[in-house]
Parts: structure tokens; sequence; C-alpha cells
């Protein structure tokens, strides 16, 4: 019989996970995958096709299972830009809590994309795409609501912002300074500094402003992935 045979698709990509989010994409031998996952050789090929599509396989459960569901959360948030504020709240706090810095599975391949095939490459444009438009589209109601200014160019911002969470998550990798992770998330955030003065936020939210942190309701970690 076949080594893992009956090891479940859920099993087999939680384990190749941890060896791509250690050693990222190109240096994750066949052999490392093999030995995480309890799959031969063959049988990996057999499921996946190749390393590359073993990977889109594990991006994609990464991002279902922590990306995914905060957008979802935070999208039906009332107030959008206090939506986005949270995002960067939780992006610190996961980073914070991660001992051994291991990034964003997604961030951390996108750095690392030269050597990844383009079907790999595509699904992390895509699923990075979704932060991107999340943010596009909580910046659309603010402005709808009066919280922005009318000539707000939504796509910049949004795409400022996300250059803010690649921020926040390379300083992660290098740094354990709260401090300096809060402060890029407050540069981040700065454009939507008129919306907190006229949208002050409720007692039970949080908000970066100035650096500065409130206390709010603690978020699973598994949702901070």
């Amino acid at each position: 019989m076949p080594r893992g045979r009956n090891l479940s698709d859920d099993i087999v990509l939680e384990r190749a996970m941890q060896v791509f989010w250690r050693r990222g994409y190109a240096d994750s031998s066949l052999r490392e995958l093999s030995a995480a996952t309890g799959l031969g050789s063959a049988a990996l090929y057999h499921r996946y096709a190749d390393k590359q599509g073993l990977f889109v396989r594990v991006l994609g459960r990464y991002a279902e299972r922590g990306l995914a569901v905060r957008i979802a959360r935070l999208a039906a948030q009332p107030q959008p830009l206090e939506a986005i504020r949270r995002f960067f709240d939780e992006l610190v706090d996961a980073s914070l809590a991660d001992p051994e810095r291991r990034g964003c599975l997604l961030v951390n391949s996108a750095l690392d994309g030269a050597d990844m095939g383009e079907a790999a490459r595509a699904t992390v444009r895509a699923r990075l795409g979704e932060v991107e438009a999340f943010f596009a589209a909580r910046l659309t109601c603010a402005v709808a609501a009066g919280a922005l200014p009318a000539h707000t160019d939504v796509a910049a911002q949004a795409a400022a912002l996300l250059g803010g969470v690649f921020s926040i998550r390379v300083a992660a990798r290098l740094y354990g300074d709260p401090a300096r992770l809060r402060t890029l998330a407050a540069h981040a955030l700065r454009a939507l500094e008129p919306a907190s003065a006229a949208k002050p936020s409720t007692p039970t939210t949080s908000s970066t402003r100035r650096g500065q942190r409130v206390a709010r309701t603690r978020i699973p970690p598994e949702t901070l992935r």
C-alpha cells in the first residue's frame, strides 16, 4: 500500500504549508515536502501534478482560512474606514504574535516570486488583489458617505494601503519592535485621518491614530494568519 495513501488533502496541505512558509517556494525540496506530508514523491505528483501545483493549493488554503475570513468579517463592519483600521490593527497583532517571524505566506511569495511558475504567481496576485479590492470597496463607501472627500483617488489609495501591508509584514520579519509596526500602520492610515475626526469610533472598536492603540475585543488567533 502506498505510503500516506489515506491522508486527506487537509492534512497534506497543512503539512506542506509549514514547509513552504518556513523555507519559501524555491528552497522547499520535493524530499522535504515528501517527508513532511507523509506522501512519497510519486503520490505527491499524482495528487498535485508537480511542486507548483501543490504550492498553488497551499496558497489557496492559506488565503481561505485566514485572509478571506478576515475580509468577509471586516467588510460587514458598518463604518468603512473603521474596517480598514481594524484590518491594520489585526495585521500588526498577527505579525507580533508569530514568534518565528515567518511573515505572511502570500507577501513572502510575492517577494520571492522569481522562481515561481505563472500559475503560482497568478494565485499570489489574485489573493493580494482581494486585499486591495477590500480597501477600494471600503474607501468607495466612505466617499459615498461623505467620510472622505469626493475627489479621493480610491484606486491609488487602495494601492498605497496594500503597500502598507507589505511594509508591515516585511518589517515584522526583521524587527520584533511593536512600536515600529504600529508607526508603519499609523503612517499607512494617515490619509484616513479626516474621517477619524468626522466619524469617531464607538467605544468597542479599535483605531490606529497617531501611533496610539485602543483596547478591543480579542480576535481568535486562527483568523489573523
